[in-house]
């Protein structure tokens, strides 16, 4: 009796060590899932640290390398830069429209001169300012650089074509020429032909010198407006007009001469020759007007000049910003 007792108690001690065990492995095998579960969230806080880590010692070593007490003075520098730059700009585009305007050849070399001289300033002022952010750099001063870099070639490239038309002045030249010794060359032609229709001898002629001055005085009205035209199309047609009237002058002088005594026909070679002379004087006004040198300068000046200005001026504007927002940040 007494072994049996002892064997059911023997047997239930085993049966209670055998469901412990099963316990306990049933709480190792629950552990195991969770960490399994739990370790991908682990694995991804340990790469984001490991990434700010990182992104913290680059901050460190950059600002170590450029020095964290001349990191002011290196902002600072930039927004003297920046400024400097935007006002070399406007000085070189002051410069280049004197150019434009200017009214003798003189004027107009040394003010291109003068813009390009500046331009060049302007240049290593952007080298300078392209060190200054390579050593110190930040995503927003970058790409501003970069469009300014982009606004600053195209700025020059036109700059370069203005004032290369602007020193010629062959619109200027042409009206100089217009003004000055084919006018003179016109009233030569008018004084003889008045000398030839006071003369009584000279009546039956005077139809035909009359016409002869009317279509000279057409062909010089028509110098300026093809001077002012900055259209081919346009001086195609003066010029045929010029031409039509050319052959009425010399139609109606050969006309003249055949009923001009021969005492007379002196004084016509007088006026035949200052006639001459005068469409030489109009031949090359035509040309250098062809040429249209001040006045395609001047176009390229108020339009893309203009426009290509105001978008460096703008860039600049946003740079200077961006600077200063982290020189601001810096002294903090």
């Amino acid at each position: 009796m007494r072994r049996s007792n002892y064997e059911t108690t023997e047997q239930r001690e085993i049966a209670q060590s055998r469901v412990g065990f099963h316990n306990d492995e049933i709480e190792n095998m629950d552990r195991i899932t969770s960490n399994r579960k739990i370790s991908p969230l682990w694995l991804l806080i340990a790469v984001l640290g490991l990434i700010a880590a990182l992104y913290f010692i680059g901050i460190h070593d950059r600002d170590h390398q450029v020095g964290v007490d001349s990191i002011p003075r290196m902002m600072a520098r930039k927004m003297e830069v920046v400024s400097a730059l935007r006002i070399k700009l406007l000085k070189s585009v002051e410069a280049e429209k004197s150019s434009v305007m200017a009214d003798t050849d003189e004027a107009s070399i040394a003010l291109a001169e003068e813009s390009l001289r500046t331009a060049e300033a302007g240049e290593l002022d952007r080298q300078e300012l392209a060190a200054l952010i390579a050593k110190y750099p930040s995503g927003p001063e970058k790409d501003l650089l970069q469009e300014f870099d982009s606004c600053w070639r195209e700025f020059r490239k036109i700059d370069q074509q203005v004032l290369e038309f602007a020193v010629q002045n062959t619109n200027l030249k042409a009206a100089r020429l217009s003004f000055g010794a084919a006018s003179t060359a016109m009233n030569e032609f008018g004084h003889a032909l008045s000398e030839l229709i006071s003369d009584s001898a000279a009546g039956p002629v005077c139809r035909r010198l009359y016409d002869a001055h009317t279509a000279a005085l057409r062909i010089q009205v028509l110098h300026a407006p093809h001077i002012a035209s900055p259209d081919d199309h346009e001086m195609d047609g003066i010029e045929k007009v010029i031409r039509q009237n050319d052959a009425v002058v010399r139609r109606s002088l050969s006309e003249a001469r055949l009923k001009l005594p021969p005492e007379k026909r002196l004084l016509l070679q007088k006026a035949e020759a200052a006639y001459d002379a005068f469409m030489e004087f109009t031949g090359r006004v035509l040309e250098w007007s062809r040429q249209n040198t001040n006045v395609k300068s001047f176009e390229i000046s108020l339009n893309r000049k203009r426009k290509i200005t105001a978008q460096c001026e703008d860039v600049l504007e946003s740079l200077e910003d961006a600077v200063q927002s982290r020189t601001f940040k810096a002294t903090r």
